[in-house]
């Protein structure tokens, strides 16, 4: 029972942290596109697309902690590190800094999203043997348009 409750956990966290990495890039999409046009849009997509580079590194990067140390401990470091990554955007203030401050924190929850997926994955698949493993495995996967759906739902923006 208690492999079960975990590897549920993975699903929701993979739901989650694939919804933390959407609702940043539709919100950048709207906030950074109110300055200059072109030159909002532009680190718009750029810190978009850093983020997207990172997940493989972070995928390798945190392949490895699961292998010396153990998934679980993957899962929960990839968990922390987007969540702490979420709050320092949430509490990022104008500055000349700012654009470089956005770039990292954005490359960190890259990184905690590409070795997120691998560790619940694993996790998930050596918790639950059998059928209901592989099920819930495969529900892993639908992290990502569960996380686009939570997005862009009404409920999400407001109204």
């Amino acid at each position: 029972m208690k492999d079960l409750v975990a590897a549920i956990f993975a699903v929701v966290g993979t739901v989650s942290i694939w919804f933390n990495f959407l609702a940043y890039n539709a919100i950048a999409s709207v906030v950074l596109t109110r300055s200059s046009l072109h030159l909002g849009l532009l680190s718009s997509f750029t810190t978009i697309f850093v983020a997207f580079i990172a997940r493989p590194l972070g995928a390798y990067v945190f392949g490895m902690i699961g292998d010396k140390f153990s998934s679980k401990v993957s899962l929960v470091l990839t968990l922390m590190s987007m969540g702490l990554s979420t709050l320092l955007i949430a509490m990022i203030t104008r500055a000349w800094y700012t654009v470089y401050e956005l770039l990292m924190l954005r490359i960190m929850q890259g990184m905690a999203l590409g070795g997120e997926w691998a560790a619940a994955s694993v996790l998930t698949y050596e918790s639950i043997r059998g059928g209901v493993g592989r099920f819930l495995a495969g529900m892993i996967q639908l992290g990502v348009p569960l996380g686009m759906l939570l997005t862009l739902s009404p409920w999400s923006n407001g109204g």
